[in-house]
């Protein structure tokens, strides 16, 4: 009985629960009809020509490193046992001096 409160297990039963539920509503889904403006570009009215469009995410990911690492330290910091008894505690500032280098590499090249 306990296998059933395994992570996987719930996952997986969870993951069918929604496949079941969507396929349910979406008979309840008004069906689109076809038009010959549906996919042109909008913008308040105007005709707007179709160009490629190129993003550029260069500056993007330093901030998704920097969003990732401090929400992965914050963790780690905040499981982590500070006993004075149990050691650790030059472990645990290791860790803080390996994220600010990381950090100090990321943002000052």
């Amino acid at each position: 009985m306990e296998i059933f409160l395994s992570p996987p297990v719930v996952f997986i039963v969870a993951l069918l629960a929604a496949m079941a539920l969507s396929e349910f509503f979406v008979s309840w889904a008004p069906k689109g009809t076809e038009s010959a403006g549906k996919e042109l570009p909008y913008a308040c009215g105007e005709d707007v020509p179709a160009e490629k469009v190129l993003p550029d995410y260069q500056r993007f990911f330093p901030f998704a490193i920097f969003f990732t690492l401090l929400h992965v330290a914050g963790l780690m910091l905040a499981t982590w046992g500070l006993n004075s008894t149990a050691g650790g505690f030059e472990l645990v500032l290791a860790y803080v001096g390996a994220v600010a280098v990381i950090l100090a590499v990321l943002f000052l090249g």
